[in-house]
C-alpha cells in the first residue's frame, strides 16, 4: 500500500527537478545573450567609424548596392561588398585604385565562447542561432543609424543562405529575390 505514495513522491521530485533545470537553462540563455551583447558592444565604435568612413569612398559605375556579409559563427567579422546586384560583386578592374570594391568593416572577433561541455546541444535546443541573428542584426542597424551617414547606394545586411536581407536605411527585412535596384 505504500507504493502509490512513493510513486507520487518520485513524480513530484522529477517535476521539481525539471523546473529547476528549466530555470537553470533560462539563466544560462540570459547569460549567453549578455555575452553576445557585450562582445558586440566592444566593437560598436569600430563599426560606427567604419560606416561613417564609407562616405569617403568612390564606388564603380556599375555598382548598384552595398552588401554587408558576415561569417556566421562563434567568431565573426563583417565585410562590405560592392555589388552590381544582390548576388554578384562588381568585377574588380585590374590596376584600378580609384574605386572601392570591398572593405572589411570589422575584423573577426569572438562573438561567444563555445568551449563549454554540452554547448552544441545547449545552442541547438534553445534556438540560439535565431537569437544571435536577431542581436547581430539589431546591432548592425543601430551602428548604422549612429553613424548618421548618407550613401549614394542602397545598403543591406544579410546572412549566408538566408532569403531576406536587412535594408539598413528602412530597417525592414526584404526578400532578396524581390529587391529592385
Amino acid at each position: 500500500m505504500g507504493r502509490p505514495n512513493g510513486d507520487r513522491v518520485v513524480k513530484k521530485c522529477l517535476l521539481i527537478k525539471l523546473e529547476v533545470f528549466k530555470l537553470f537553462n533560462k539563466l544560462r540563455v540570459k547569460k549567453f545573450i549578455k555575452e553576445v551583447r557585450s562582445n558586440l558592444g566592444s566593437k560598436e565604435s569600430e563599426l560606427i567609424k567604419a560606416f561613417a568612413n564609407l562616405k569617403n569612398f568612390s564606388f564603380p559605375e556599375d555598382a548598384s548596392v552595398l552588401i554587408i556579409n558576415t561569417t556566421f559563427s562563434y567568431d565573426t567579422g563583417f565585410y562590405l561588398a560592392v555589388n552590381e546586384d544582390m548576388f554578384d560583386e562588381v568585377v574588380r578592374v585590374s590596376g584600378d585604385s580609384v574605386y572601392t570594391y570591398g572593405v572589411d568593416l570589422v575584423d573577426d572577433f569572438i562573438l561567444y565562447s563555445r568551449d563549454k561541455i554540452g554547448f552544441v546541444n545547449f545552442y541547438d535546443e534553445n534556438d540560439l542561432e535565431e537569437v544571435v541573428m536577431k542581436e547581430v542584426s539589431q546591432w548592425i542597424k543601430s551602428c548604422f543609424d549612429l553613424a548618421q551617414v548618407t550613401l549614394p547606394l542602397p545598403i543591406y545586411f544579410r546572412y549566408p543562405d538566408e532569403e531576406d536581407a536587412l535594408n539598413l536605411v528602412t530597417g525592414k527585412w526584404e526578400d532578396q529575390m524581390e529587391i529592385e535596384l
